[in-house]
């Protein structure tokens, strides 16, 4: 049934931690393809590697929705081992606006994942070309959207057009009445495709991010986006087929681009969180802010890194983190990103997007 609401995938207490990831858009036309290979390894990282709590395909899964398209693309799904679900993409209903082959050969074309004390919309945008949904789904997405604040749920909302990519207006039947959710209510992340360029968004709201497609992907290499939420904390971390190392992700402090509000800014004595995957073991880790001093990380569970963090001496406003993570082998793994700084506690955020796109050859 559209619109199906899926109970938790496994058993924990409220406020547990979430990770998720969403490889970028396929575009599967045949298995000796270069698009193929990538999704293949993407799989094989998702299940030997990051072990995420689900999956979220983000739509375009197919090329020109062929039935051995969808056959190929069940066929690459189903070699996961951890929960996942399906978006809608325009390549997924080509000369099919109604998506008959999306249902017959992957299900829903759009629904709810209730877990941990969040809820999990994965919306279908393309009930109307180029973009657009129908009043019972906006309908849904607001009931949806209420029932969470109501029983205390952070909201992540999975949809196949970003609604910030150059070139294209997002402007369709029922955007409007989005608009007015996702404008008047706090969602915790708006996550998309579509864009073949990876860019991450803050409006002054909510934020957003593109993930860059497998498929002809454009401004770098395709690859996989991790998703971290708990609690006020946010964290989004891409992988490519390039990378060999340790896997990074900051959990703590919040990304200055994500922060949406003053619990997202470092107000007093604090730590830095890391969460960290190898096929190894982590032999050293470290931090340091403003190319300062480097400081140990300190296990604080299975995976997972902490330093104190003072705001003793550190000027308002914008900081530099940086980590690196060196695994038994000898290979190393880098982030770096920024956060922000306000002992008063004081944080408007500015609309910003990273990394700015003036040009792509799709939309």
């Amino acid at each position: 049934m559209t619109g199906k609401v899926q109970p938790s995938v496994r058993e924990a207490q409220r406020g547990e931690a979430i990770t998720f990831v969403v490889p970028g858009d396929l575009h599967l036309t045949d298995a000796g393809q270069e698009n193929y290979r990538v999704a293949q390894w993407a799989m094989g990282e998702i299940n030997g590697l990051i072990r995420p709590d689900f999956v979220v395909f983000i739509g375009d899964n197919t090329q020109d929705a062929a039935p051995a398209q969808f056959a190929l693309f069940n066929a690459l799904r189903a070699r996961l081992t951890v929960p996942h679900d399906v978006l809608v993409g325009d390549h997924d209903v080509h000369d099919d606006p109604q998506a008959t082959g999306f249902r017959h050969h992957i299900g829903e074309t759009y629904g709810a994942r209730k877990f941990l004390g969040a809820r999990f919309l994965r919306l279908n945008t393309q009930q109307a070309r180029p973009l657009g949904m129908s009043a019972d789904q906006v309908a849904w997405l607001g009931d949806q959207v209420d029932a969470a604040r109501a029983a205390g749920e952070q909201v992540v909302v999975f949809q196949h057009n970003y609604p910030f990519q150059i070139w294209e207006d997002f402007d369709g039947p029922g955007m409007d009445e989005w608009r007015g959710i996702v404008q008047t209510r706090r969602i915790a992340a708006l996550v998309c495709g579509h864009t073949h360029y990876f860019q991450e968004a803050n409006d002054g709201r909510n934020v957003a991010v593109a993930v860059r497609s497998i498929g002809d992907p454009e401004g770098g290499q395709p690859g996989y986006l991790v998703g971290y939420l708990h609690g006020d904390d946010l964290a989004f971390a891409y992988r490519t087929v390039e990378d060999d190392g340790p896997f990074i992700l900051v959990m703590h402090p919040r990304d200055a681009l994500l922060a949406t509000g003053p619990r997202h800014v470092i107000c007093g004595e604090d730590q830095v969180r890391v969460w960290t995957r190898t096929t190894s073991s982590i032999a050293s880790a470290r931090w340091r802010v403003d190319a300062g001093d480097w400081h140990l990380l300190e296990r604080a569970g299975d995976d997972q890194w902490a330093g104190r963090l003072s705001v003793a001496g550190r000027f308002k406003g914008k900081h530099d983190l940086e980590v690196e993570v060196r695994d038994a082998g000898g290979r190393t793994g880098r982030r770096q990103q920024e956060f922000m700084v306000d002992v008063t506690g004081r944080y408007n955020p500015v609309p910003a997007v990273r990394p700015v796109v003036t040009q792509t050859q799709f939309c």
